[in-house]
């Protein structure tokens, strides 16, 4: 059954980390801001997206003057983008950034008033000013809606197509009807009425999208054709959230493809493959390249020049393995989608699969795809999230190559800890346990190769700066069943997601052993231990249930 429709872990980033681009200066200042306040939060942190990555917001630090000014440049990516202003918990704000300059004043005195706080300047002034109105009327339309708003959710699932269609359009409506509370103290500005029909319409899509994943539905043509939009701006927080749901419906259908026909998943059309051998073999002699050339005029080969191709593969076996793993997810990219939706699972593909490739690797495949995208907002985003990955080269490799790993804990690197034994598994958790009694003890168990897992971890080191010093993470790491799981990635990851803390890498005897200590023994599941040493939650909220999470740990350290 077919339907259609009518149509940012927190990571600080250096300026050199990010692509080349425009830039947006955000200058500003905090009036009357006391020595108080200003030793209690020196510095306002603003974050904006990547369309490829959601669980990441990009973010850099403002420090504060001592006369509350500040000034902090952002890259563009897209031509106009939500910023978000974080100062140290205290105030936050979304506006809308552009290549320019804008200018932001607040009060310190009134952080804690329910009145309008923050006056912009500059670019996309008019429309930022207005936001306020709009966002604080949507909210009292969406409270006063139960069925398009504050219950819109508890149903809409079980609707026919038909039924979801129109709901997410109503929905849509009610929210860019706020605009008329504007409109009334003026006239909306372009900027602010595009930003909120973006914003309106892209949650209708994400809906849509949800529903067909959640009632096994085919999508219709028009919201194929919407896609059209992740190249476009404004880029913002629900479009991104939109674009993953977008990429989790496309991984399923090419699952199902691939599925129907197992004996084109490892294979490429002889015109692709010659290419990719001539374009990235080093050393060919000028009659491999004429005979490749002409393998690549034809389109077709024999067998003698099948036997040619598998022999230059070889030769440069390890890095055609990489691309071709790439080319071959791409091709059903372009039997399956059109354009934009094409270019953005492209662009997508590497930063889904990060954790599958050394930093080496990710640097020359990302060089591969992006010589393949058109759309310059993917290749700069890509870009910027390849850099973002391989920043912490110089500490994978010393954590990679320490071997002093002892039973007792040991620190490979500031506040990374290994602990390795041949003890039984109940007899080394004790261990760990004992020496942290006094303590309260977050357990992690996961295993690298489980997609859950890695989901929950992304929020691991937004945890640990929520929390005291003098809580552990102990991360139990799970042996996989049926894959091989190089430890060398592992520790890639461990750095790369800042999982600081105690790592313990169990063997399958060891992990079956703590079944019942331990139980649930299975990955992406969490455990608290008391200063006690004595369990306060075997089942424990994940990382992802941040607040959540946080809460039960401090229930637990008792204070």
């Amino acid at each position: 059954m077919r339907f259609v429709i009518s149509l940012a872990i927190l990571v600080c980033l250096s300026a050199s980390a990010f692509a080349a681009t425009d830039s947006l200066i955000i200058q500003g200042r905090i009036l009357n801001l006391n020595g108080r306040l200003y030793r209690q939060a020196p510095s306002i942190t603003f974050s904006r997206n990547n369309i490829l990555q959601p669980q990441s917001e990009l973010s850099k630090q403002a420090p504060l003057a001592p006369d509350g000014s500040f000034r902090v440049s952002l890259p563009m990516l897209y031509g106009k983008e939500e910023i978000y202003l974080d100062y140290s918990g205290k105030a936050f704000a979304t506006f809308l950034g552009s290549p320019g300059t804008i200018e932001i004043t607040f009060n310190g005195d009134s952080l804690a008033s329910k009145n309008r706080l923050f006056y912009f300047a500059g670019v996309n002034a008019e429309a930022n000013n207005q936001n306020y109105t709009l966002v604080n009327e949507e909210a009292k339309r969406i409270r006063a809606n139960s069925v398009l708003g504050t219950r819109f959710y508890e149903t809409f699932w079980a609707k026919s197509p038909t039924e979801a269609q129109s709901l997410s359009s109503k929905r849509a409506e009610l929210k860019l009807s706020a605009l008329q509370a504007v409109a009334a103290t003026g006239i909306v500005d372009p900027t602010l009425k595009n930003w909120a029909q973006a914003l309106a319409n892209d949650e209708m899509l994400q809906n849509l999208y949800e529903y067909a994943l959640t009632n096994q539905y085919a999508l219709g043509k028009d919201l194929l054709d919407s896609l059209n939009r992740l190249a476009q701006s404004p880029l913002t927080t629900q479009r991104v959230t939109w674009a993953s749901r977008f990429g989790t419906f496309a991984d399923r259908q090419i699952d199902e493809k691939k599925a129907t026909i197992p004996s084109r998943n490892n294979s490429l059309p002889v015109r692709r493959m010659a290419y990719l051998i001539r374009s990235n073999s080093s050393k060919l002699t000028a009659s491999e390249r004429e005979r490749l050339d002409e393998i690549i005029s034809k389109g077709t080969a024999e067998k003698v020049e099948l036997d040619f191709l598998s022999n230059m593969y070889a030769k440069n076996e390890m890095l055609l393995n990489l691309l071709f793993s790439y080319e071959r997810e791409s091709r059903f990219y372009g039997e399956m989608f059109d354009s934009t939706a094409r270019e953005f699972l492209k662009a997508r593909f590497l930063p889904r699969n990060f954790h599958k490739y050394t930093y080496s690797q990710q640097l020359r495949l990302s060089q591969h795809i992006k010589s393949t995208l058109t759309i310059p907002q993917f290749r700069n985003s890509l870009d910027e999230i390849v850099k973002m990955e391989v920043r912490d080269s110089i500490n994978i490799e010393k954590f990679i190559a320490f071997k002093d790993v002892r039973t007792e804990p040991t620190e490979a690197l500031p506040g990374y800890f290994i602990s390795a034994s041949n003890e039984r598994g109940t007899t080394w958790l004790n261990r760990m346990t004992d020496l942290y009694k006094g303590k309260t003890i977050y357990v992690v168990k996961w295993s690298f190769d489980d997609p859950k897992s890695r989901d929950d971890l992304a929020f691991i080191a937004a945890m640990q700066a929520q929390l005291p010093t003098d809580v552990v993470f102990l991360f139990l790491h799970l042996p996989a069943d049926e894959v091989f799981v190089s430890g060398d990635l592992v520790k890639q990851y461990i750095i790369r997601h800042r999982l600081k803390g105690v790592h313990m890498f169990l063997s399958s005897g060891q992990a079956i052993d703590l079944l019942f200590k331990l139980n649930p023994i299975e990955s992406g599941t969490y455990a608290i231990i008391r200063p006690n040493g004595k369990f306060a939650q075997k089942n424990a909220p994940a990382p992802a249930e941040l607040d959540k999470t946080i809460q039960a740990i401090w229930q637990a350290r008792g204070k």
